[in-house]
């Protein structure tokens, strides 16, 4: 087995990195309390839409493969696709995501 090349480990740790930098949504014009509003709002439609679309409340029978295969996304793909729906709900609010003062 190779290994693999320090440079594209250094990309690879770099890009790593810059993916953990902590994002906060910006809007001008909005305070904290209109932030906090549309951001509950949106999590709550799309929680409502993963529910929909998935599996969540099922007993784990539902989704335990011994009894047949899953009928919706993996808890992974549901959350990826519910923080996906949050962040196109913000940014259709007219948020942007910037990265947060340290």
């Amino acid at each position: 087995m190779r290994s693999a090349p320090l440079p594209l480990f250094a990309f690879l740790l770099a890009l790593v990195l810059a993916g953990c930098a902590a994002m906060r949504w910006d809007k001008p014009g909005a305070d904290g309390t209109a932030l906090a509003h549309d951001l509950t709002n949106c999590r709550a439609l799309a929680h409502e839409r993963a529910a929909r679309a998935g599996n969540i409340g099922l007993p784990p029978a539902a989704s335990d493969p011994r009894f047949g295969s899953p009928s919706g996304p993996t808890q992974v793909e549901q959350r990826l696709q519910e923080q996906q729906a949050v962040e196109a709900c913000m940014r259709e609010k007219g948020y942007t995501l910037v990265p947060a003062e340290k």
